[in-house]
């Protein structure tokens, strides 16, 4: 059976009429070893911006591909600093608020401010509540919930002192759609809505924004959580029969880019989003237009 999850190799479309210039900014990204967070570090160290990098590379017991190797982190830190920026890679757990606190610090003792955080990191796995672990649900939520609150918490002080910064999220078009077998990484992402529509209020008045985009399924590691081995063999089929075409641009196409979600994360991050806060940004082909 073909469905959209079909992993295909890693090609990102031409962006042939957009510039961005983040020269003299510093952009801090969790989740930066590979993905999604790989692909904002390159698209912001291209555009001038130096980069510090998070990631903690190591196994997690209850998701169904491999995680990241440290090796993947300081790989794609030397790749932003070939481009002519300064790159800080940290092995920092996201769930863990002290490393996440020092991160933070060392970033800013590096290169004096961070002036936009994208809080990227996050897991995937399958599992029917009925038959999920607490393990997989404290782990997923504890990443993908409590790491998005605790970089914002970390980093927002600082932006808050100088009356300036940008916080984006990842969220997902299941921070307003539910979908079976993903029940905790479906509440994960309604969290970060929450969170961020909380957040864009109370740091409003000090002109810090904070917003998160919503893609659609993105041709990165983590679609292998729906393709693994301990995942039901009828999962992708029921799941279509559930949710319908993943983009409605092209029917049956494989999942997006990260270049997309890039595109959209770095026009938050831009002068174009001044007036934007607390708000989504979809990047889901039509899928929630349904």
């Amino acid at each position: 059976m073909e469905t959209s999850f079909v992993r295909t190799a890693v090609t990102d479309r031409p962006v042939t009429q957009v510039r961005y210039d983040f020269s003299g900014q510093v952009v801090l990204i969790t989740g930066a070893a590979r993905g999604q967070g790989r692909s904002h570090a390159l698209g912001f160290a291209r555009a001038g911006a130096d980069v510090v990098l998070l990631d903690c590379p190591g196994p997690l017991g209850s998701v169904h591909y491999a995680m990241a190797e440290p090796e993947q982190l300081h790989k794609t830190a030397e790749e932003c600093a070939a481009l002519g920026v300064g790159a800080l890679a940290v092995e920092a757990d996201v769930r863990d608020s002290a490393a996440v606190a020092a991160a933070v610090a060392s970033g800013v003792e590096r290169f004096g401010k961070i002036d936009v955080a994208v809080a990227n990191a996050g897991i995937a796995s399958i599992y029917e509540v009925t038959d999920m672990p607490e393990e997989a649900w404290d782990e997923l939520i504890d990443i993908n919930l409590k790491g998005v609150f605790l970089t914002a918490k970390h980093v927002a002080p600082q932006m808050v002192e100088r009356r300036s910064g940008k916080i984006i999220m990842t969220g997902s078009v299941h921070s307003y759609t539910g979908v079976p077998g993903s029940a905790h990484y479906v509440a994960s992402k309604h969290g970060v809505a929450g969170l961020a529509k909380s957040l864009a209020i109370e740091l409003a008045p000090f002109g810090v924004t904070v917003n998160y985009v919503c893609p659609t399924a993105v041709n990165t590691s983590m679609v292998d959580a729906m393709l693994g081995p301990t995942v039901p063999d009828d999962h992708g089929e029921r799941l279509v029969g559930v949710t319908g075409s993943w983009n409605q641009l092209q029917e049956g196409a494989p999942p997006l880019e990260p270049g997309e979600i890039t595109q959209a994360v770095m026009w938050l991050a831009s002068d174009g989003s001044t007036y934007v806060t607390g708000a989504p940004l979809f990047v889901d082909a039509g899928f929630t237009a349904k």
